[in-house]
């Protein structure tokens, strides 16, 4: 088969610098480094920092005193970096500079009175540290629906997860607008996921069927999906390329390739490697 790789596929900065800082911090360190929950949403890059010796710890409670504690891309909320600090450990911050905006822009709406709204997914790590940064006041919300279905408030103030694509908030924050009186909105989209998601769309439509390739849990990788099944009936996401089933592609001569904020480019690689050497099935009658 032909296969076409989408401009802007794979690490973004806030992932790269999220992974240099980890491996700086596992040269450097005399002691144990334990990651507060998963780095980044990718398996294969998870399990070769645990083979290096990052472990992921799941609460603060299950931090090994004396640790070096790694907070994760994803960021979290305040008082979790004060216990953190509490139990004098040493910390370093990797989470993605984008998302670190779009907590400080939760919190100030908070303190100019606004009652905030955050479009995303309420159990992506992401968003509860966001809405961590609120004191907990957030409204979390992620359809049309959900939106609608508001009572009116008077000042409204919105941001969003930061991998969402721009068509979907633009849907929900116009659902917003008719349920207060003054809304105020931050666009904290993440530029790359958009440019990636936006590189994506257009080939979409050229090719036979996409293949999108990244972590389950990864938010970007299932909204880069969602985007492309919108102008392509066949698309499917995998974590790697021992997930390739031939049987998916009968009929498709051309295919096209993107992947996740947090794929490894090897793991892009392997994927059209193994799509190359596929000959096309037959169409079932």
């Amino acid at each position: 088969m032909d296969v076409i790789v989408a401009d802007n596929a794979g690490f973004c900065f806030g992932v790269k610098r999220a992974i240099k800082m980890a491996n700086e911090t596992l040269d450097g360190a005399e002691g144990q480094v334990q990651a507060l929950g998963p780095l980044i949403h990718n398996p294969q890059v998870v399990g070769s920092f645990q083979k290096r010796g990052l472990r992921v710890a799941e609460s603060l409670e299950d931090i090994t005193p004396g640790a070096t504690v790694v907070i994760r891309s994803h960021g979290v909320g305040p008082s979790v970096k004060e216990g953190v600090e509490a139990k004098g450990l040493k910390v370093v911050d990797t989470t993605c500079p984008f998302v670190t905006k779009a907590q400080w822009y939760a919190a100030k709406l908070i303190e100019d009175g606004y009652k905030v709204v955050v479009i995303g997914d309420a159990k992506h790590p992401e968003v509860v540290g966001i809405v961590a940064h609120t004191g907990g006041k957030a409204i979390v919300l992620n359809t049309i629906a959900e939106a609608e279905a508001l009572k009116f408030i008077g000042r409204l103030g919105v941001v969003f997860q930061t991998t969402h694509s721009i068509l979907h908030v633009q849907e929900v924050v116009g659902a917003l607008l008719k349920r207060s009186k003054e809304v105020r909105v931050f666009n904290t989209l993440c530029g790359a996921t958009t440019a990636m998601q936006k590189t994506a769309v257009e080939l979409a439509p050229d090719v036979d069927a996409m293949v999108i390739v990244g972590g389950r849990l990864s938010a970007n990788t299932a909204q880069l999906a969602e985007v492309c099944r919108k102008v392509n009936d066949r698309v499917v996401q995998i974590e790697s390329a021992a997930e390739l089933d031939p049987a998916w592609f009968a009929g498709v001569r051309r295919v096209g390739v993107s992947a996740g904020a947090s794929t490894p480019d090897e793991v892009i690689a392997e994927v059209v490697d193994r799509l190359t050497q596929m000959e096309p099935a037959a169409t079932t009658a």
